[in-house]
């Protein structure tokens, strides 16, 4: 008699009601309900990003022309991305929509297999009412994406801790090593993740068998440091470091920068989100599910990382709020599942206060965060009834860039979205004019008046700075401002 042979499971059908239903839904959400597809610009770092994406598909090098000071892979899959669905604002926000969907379907779907489907739908609910979650999700900014890159990391690391298989590992790696190439800040989750590595090799019986038991570890640790030194010397360039330092560094030592609002006080309308968080990691531990012990090290060591770092900026909290609210679903899933069994099992008292104290708080977040993201919608389809009347004179400055495209070589502007809107291009080396590259001193009024000199742009758009070394080059040109806003100054100089 032939031996019944078990179906292979599916995880992708088990797993569906999660991480596709959820993922979808916020899909859903945006594309219907948050305006942003005749939104010109969220963030002035969408500009940067749109910019330098556009001066590389126009064969424009990255580091050497083009003055950066972020790590590369958002810029080279943007410009990838609009070689696909050419130059478009909304195509680039719909990039940074996939990163974040898929994120919500890899959090949720690592809740519902450790903890069950309650933890999966709090997880889903609780990212979607993160405070500026909805909006950067469609904002070209590399903070989500680098994000949602180091939660498939830890997706992978966490498929590892289950099944111990080299290919798992090495893709745990290669994820987190595309999350750095994103933005840096995520290198502070390489000592988590190779610590934790390191523990499941040493305490786990089946990983010390053989003398082979050290190659996962060094497998990861070598993929990592190769993709570091690849990266290097093929996209940046060893003489080109300085950009990725210099400006954060000198940063932290401005006295301006320095006054700016602090972190916690952008992390206040989320405290709910981590006392949620504090107790997930008491359900984890209680229940020896280790791996959200990762997510535990990424809140403390971030939060320590961020708190030291000033200036901080409203979209740093995400890089906090995603893992405690992963954490968080952990406490509220299991409240929710331990008070559901209370007819057949009787939980000891502390069990029973914890799941009470764990639903109250989630009830807590609901209600504080609920009402304000479902104001951030609008229930009139704005993606498809068209601009807002809100955004009037950025519409009339895009007009008047509009009608002298054709005789513009180039723009000079501190408003880059509009360069890339109306794709005219802009001086590479002045691609990325910043709050924080003016007042650390990584651009000058020399370098700006020695750029002006060499492109001689037709066009000057000023948004944001009032720069001498313009407005000198302006006046011996004879200038003429050809808009009527009140918020910009656009200049053309007649032929």
């Amino acid at each position: 008699m032939s031996p019944v042979k078990t179906p292979l499971r599916n995880p992708f059908t088990e797993s569906a009601r999660a991480w596709v239903v959820l993922s979808t839904a916020l899909v859903v959400i945006i594309l219907l309900f948050y305006p942003f597809r005749y939104r010109i610009e969220f963030d002035p770092d969408e500009g940067i990003n749109a910019i330098k994406a556009m001066m590389v598909l126009r064969g424009y090098r990255l580091y050497g022309e083009i003055w950066s000071d972020q790590p590369p892979f958002f810029t080279y899959v943007l410009a990838g991305w609009f070689r696909l669905f050419g130059l478009r604002l909304t195509a680039g926000r719909l990039l940074v929509l996939l990163f974040s969907a898929g994120m919500i379907a890899l959090a949720t779907n690592y809740l519902r297999k450790n903890w069950g489907a309650a933890a999966a739908i709090c997880g889903g609910v609780t990212i979607l009412l993160l405070p500026f979650f909805l909006r950067l999700s469609v904002s070209m900014m590399i903070g989500l994406p680098a994000i949602a890159l180091a939660v498939a990391s830890f997706y992978a690391l966490s498929e590892w801790h289950d099944r111990p298989t080299m290919g798992t590992l090495v893709a745990s790696s290669v994820l987190l090593g595309l999350s750095i190439l994103t933005k840096g800040l995520s290198v502070i989750l390489a000592p988590i993740w190779f610590i934790g590595i390191l523990l499941k090799v040493v305490r786990d019986p089946g990983q010390r068998k053989g003398h082979q038991r050290w190659s996962q570890p060094l497998a990861w640790s070598g993929t990592l440091a190769l993709m570091g030194i690849a990266s290097v010397v093929l996209l940046i360039g060893p003489e080109n470091i300085g950009q990725l330092l210099d400006v954060h560094v000198a940063a932290g030592q401005n006295e301006y920068l320095r006054t700016l609002p602090s972190l916690d006080s952008f992390l206040a309308e989320s405290l709910a989100v981590f006392a949620l968080a504090l107790l997930g990691c008491a359900w984890a531990v209680v229940q020896r599910k280790w791996t959200a012990l990762y997510l535990a090290a990424w809140l403390t060591l971030g939060y320590i990382v961020l708190r030291a770092n000033q200036p901080s900026w409203y979209h740093h909290q995400l890089f906090l709020t995603i893992p405690a609210a992963i954490l968080g679903a952990v406490a509220a899933g299991s409240a929710i599942e331990a008070l559901r069994r209370l007819p057949s099992e009787r939980p000891g008292l502390l069990r029973l206060i914890a799941s009470i104290g764990s639903l109250a708080v989630f009830l807590v977040f609901l209600a504080g965060r609920g009402p304000g993201t479902v104001d951030g919608l609008d229930g009139r389809l704005p993606n498809f009834t068209g601009p807002r009347p809100d955004e009037a004179a950025e519409r009339e400055l895009l007009a008047a860039i509009y009608r002298y495209a054709d005789e513009t070589n180039w723009i000079f502007t501190d408003r880059p979205i509009f360069a890339f809107a109306a794709e005219i291009p802009v001086p590479p080396n002045l691609a990325v004019i910043s709050q924080k590259r003016m007042l650390t001193g990584g651009l000058t009024e020399e370098e700006i008046a020695a750029t002006l000199q060499a492109f001689s742009p037709e066009m000057i758009l000023i948004g944001r700075f009032d720069l001498p070394s313009v407005r000198e080059y302006m006046r011996i040109r004879n200038f003429q401002r050809i808009d009527q806003t009140l918020k910009y100054r656009l200049y053309f100089r007649p032929p």
